[in-house]
Formats: structure tokens, sequence, C-alpha cells
């Protein structure tokens, strides 16, 4: 098995390699459509020639995202030879084959924290809200320009639900992540009483799949449905789009499993990630 960086050439074939199993793994995905620089592809011929030559795919920036369908001891071999002597700062994708890359550096690298995950897709149209928004509610659009304005939602979610234990989250790194979002992606709040309590974003676009992130409601206005609306919203753009919403939940977390359930999501897999 070879490990080759992809070249302009190659996404062609990395595109439909990973279109039947997009939606598990759609923040790769969004990395593949852009033609990303970190994307790498493992096969058994040092030039790949059609699909079928394509054995798995990933990206390496800090985190491994990948995309593994079948992961033989061979092709797990190759894939840890090449990342013994890189950093690897966390591991994300489909749990299975996550696993068995986290076994296979044991012996380099062991992670700190794994958090697990339900996959979740959204094959209809969304379900309307029990309640509906009352006339002191708006919601808006973001931009870049509204920054200052998201930024403490935005870092109690990722104290929350993203940053592993123990991690110090500095209002830099936030900050960077959140102008990330604004200028690349799809960014909802709600104001209640002119009042910002509640946001929810996309935070990738693939090629048939966009992934939803960043659902938080300050907790003094939870119960109210304002993260139902919002994601409904946002569902209802992405599949305007002919694109399929998908996201990811812990496993622990049943308020969000409960309501994502009741929107219409059903699970579609098991995820994790995997901190360094």
């Amino acid at each position: 098995m070879f490990v080759s960086k992809a070249e302009e050439k190659d996404f062609a074939l990395l595109q439909e390699f990973i279109i039947p199993h997009e939606y598990l793994c759609a923040g790769l995905s969004s990395f593949v459509r852009k033609k990303d620089s970190h994307i790498y592809y493992i096969s058994e011929k040092t030039r790949v020639e059609s699909v079928n030559d394509i054995k798995g795919l990933f990206y390496l920036e800090g985190s491994l995202l990948h995309c593994i369908p079948q992961i033989s001891e061979e092709l797990l071999q190759a894939l840890i030879s090449f990342l013994k002597d890189k950093k690897v700062r966390a591991i994300d994708g489909e749990e299975s084959v996550s696993l068995r890359i986290i076994e296979g550096l044991g012996s380099f690298q062991k992670p700190f924290q794994i958090n697990k995950y339900q996959l979740m897709i959204l094959k209809e149209v969304a379900k309307a809200s029990p309640e509906e928004l009352s006339e002191d509610d708006e919601i808006i659009r973001c931009t870049e320009n509204d920054i200052d304005l998201l930024f403490d939602l935005q870092k109690q979610y990722l104290l929350k639900e993203v940053a592993p234990q123990g991690k110090k989250l500095t209002d830099l790194e936030c900050k960077m992540s959140l102008r990330q979002i604004l200028k690349n992606q799809l960014v909802f709040a709600l104001f209640s009483d002119g009042e910002l309590v509640s946001k929810a974003n996309t935070n990738a676009i693939g090629i048939n799949y966009v992934q939803l992130g960043g659902v938080y409601t300050h907790p003094l206005y939870r119960k109210n449905y304002y993260a139902w609306n919002l994601v409904k919203l946002l569902c209802d753009r992405i599949q305007r789009t002919k694109k399929t919403p998908v996201l990811f939940v812990k496993e622990k977390n049943t308020p969000a499993l409960s309501l994502y359930k009741a929107i219409g999501f059903s699970q579609a897999g098991n995820f994790v990630i995997a901190y360094y």
C-alpha cells in the first residue's frame, strides 16, 4: 500500500471515491471539494488510474479526518508508518476505523480523551417547531461584522461541546474559529427582546452533504424551541440546494438527541473524536 499526497489531477477520482461515503465524513468531503493541499490518498499503486485503485483518503493538518471504507491490516500498517513521525492533534471519523487507527498509533502516540458521538442524517423535510416564535423573537443571518456579538455564545459552545477536558480555550482561539465560520459558513442567530440567546451554523459544506454544528442556546432561554427553529431554518436552506443535512451529537447528550430526532434526523452511524 502507498500513501500519496493528492495532486490537482487526482481530485476528480477522489470526489468519485468519497461520494458514496460522504455522509460519514462531510468535513473531509468539504476539503476534497475545495481541493485542499492537505489531502492524501491510500492505494495499491504509486499512480492511480481509476477510482477502484483508491482504498482510502484522509486530510492531515493537525487533525486527521479520514474516509476508509474497509481497513485491512496492510492498509492500516501503511497509514501508521506514514503517521508515526507526524504530529496528530486529533482523529475525527467513523468509529470502527478511528478506533483501529488509534490502536495502531498506540506505540507512538496515545489519546488523552476519546469522545463518542451519534452521526445523524435528515432524509425528510425538517418538522416545524411545536411552538411558533413570538413577536419579540427575531432570527438574523450573521456576517463577519457580528463576531463580537456572537463571541460569548460561541465560547460557551466550544467549552461545552468541542474543547477536550482540561484544555484552556483562549479568547484568541475562539475568535479565530468564529471568524472562519462567519467567513465560510451559514450562521443564524436568534434574538429575544433584543438579546442574543441562541445560534446555529453549518460547519462543513461537502459535495452532496452539509454538516451542521455550533447549535447553542443560553441556559436561561432553553425549552423555548429556539434551537429547533434555527436548525429547521438551516435544514430548509440546505435542502433547497439539493444537499442533505447531517450532524453528530455526543452519545450522552440526551436533550440534543431528542431534539434532532423530533426534527426528523435519524441515526446513520457512530463517530469518534480522539484528542492527543
